[in-house]
């Protein structure tokens, strides 16, 4: 029987680390015969070039230069190293290929995408209205659609307030000036709206999970941010049991109907205890080795189902289990960063290179 072979993207194991060098380390503990594929953007992206990184890796254009141009690069890639699924890790990449599960299917590249509504009415524009009805609280949140705009409603709100963009970013700011000059680089990178937000003091919650399709969790993980980088990013958390997160996650993905991985992001409100609803991802988060590494395999789960159509149920946690973020150098030969950094539509680079 042929090596399953398996495309990942998303590689950078930096200060901000993006989820797929954490699935391909957790995939290769379900299945170490698997062959692996990056596919980055960037030559620096430190995952490339770590000892269980991909197999090998290929360059691809930003999502910004649209469909067309990603998909003739996939095509491009699945060429020369063929790859039977597609585990995309980035907002940017998510919305773009949605709806375009058939196109990579003539491909012979199986990926399961949430559909464009389904994304659109779990992302930030949006998630107020979701929220409601599953009877989920949420800050306090404004739309806007340039930054004039959401100068009013932050005055109206009050500052300061978080400045978010559709895809990333989240700035919390203390005047209009300060928005002014946030508003215009967000937009400038992802396009409005603006998302305009009352900060809530509390504990940060991620909760971690894989949807059935069919309002079911097959698996879910929850746990409490203990470090916070100056980007907001979780650099240490520890595994929590509330029965109140798991009743509200169960809400959201059966009214969502969520298929394959998710994260939800929540603040613990200091005035109510409340759980309030920040953030619904619509991917495996960066953390996503921290429970593989204890036994509970989100992405060897979701290659089961994407092969399959189901997996057996995850097993929870036990609370109290930790992680923290080290740093950790990765080295290489020169020569693969030069074929990266001048990578083109026959650029291969095999890992084996590394040793």
């Amino acid at each position: 029987m042929k090596p399953l072979r398996i495309a990942v993207t998303g590689m950078h194991r930096g200060e901000n680390p993006q989820p797929g060098s954490s699935i391909v380390t957790a995939i290769r503990q379900h299945r170490p015969d698997a062959f692996i594929v990056g596919l980055v953007y960037d030559a620096y992206e430190s995952g490339i070039y770590a000892p269980d990184g991909p197999d090998v890796c290929h360059t691809m254009p930003y999502p910004t230069a649209g469909l067309s141009a990603y998909l003739t690069r996939i095509a491009e890639v699945h060429s020369l190293a063929p790859f039977d699924l597609l585990i995309p890790t980035l907002d940017s990449e998510i919305w773009l290929l949605a709806g375009a599960e058939d196109k990579l299917a003539k491909l012979g590249i199986h990926a399961v995408i949430p559909d464009a509504k389904t994304l659109a009415r779990c992302g930030k524009a949006k998630l107020t209205q979701l929220a409601e009805e599953c009877d989920v609280p949420v800050p306090q949140t404004a739309v806007a659609h340039d930054v004039a705009s959401a100068i009013e409603e932050a005055e109206a709100m009050g500052y300061p307030v978080f400045v978010k963009g559709q895809y990333y970013d989240a700035t919390r700011v203390a005047s209009s000036a300060a928005l002014a000059s946030v508003g215009a680089a967000i937009l400038a990178d992802w396009g409005p709206p603006l998302l305009v937000q009352e900060p809530v003091l509390g504990s940060e919650f991620n909760v971690l999970g894989l949807g059935d399709g069919k309002g079911g969790v097959m698996g879910s993980c929850s746990v409490r941010k203990m470090i916070i980088s100056d980007k907001g990013k979780g650099n240490g958390s520890i595994t929590v049991r509330d029965t109140r997160l798991d009743e509200i996650t169960q809400r959201l993905i059966a009214e969502t109907r969520w298929l394959g991985p998710f994260e939800l992001e929540f603040i613990r409100d200091r005035r109510d205890d409340a759980y309030r609803l920040i953030e619904i991802n619509p991917r495996f988060p960066a953390w996503v080795g921290f429970p593989a590494q204890l036994g509970v395999n989100f992405p060897a789960a979701w290659v089961d189902w994407l092969l399959h159509g189901h997996c057996g149920a995850l097993p929870d946690l036990t609370p109290g289990m930790f992680f923290m973020r080290h740093q950790v150098e990765v080295i290489g030969d020169i020569s693969l960063l030069s074929s990266m950094l001048g990578a083109t539509s026959e650029s291969l680079i095999p890992h084996s290179l590394a040793s």
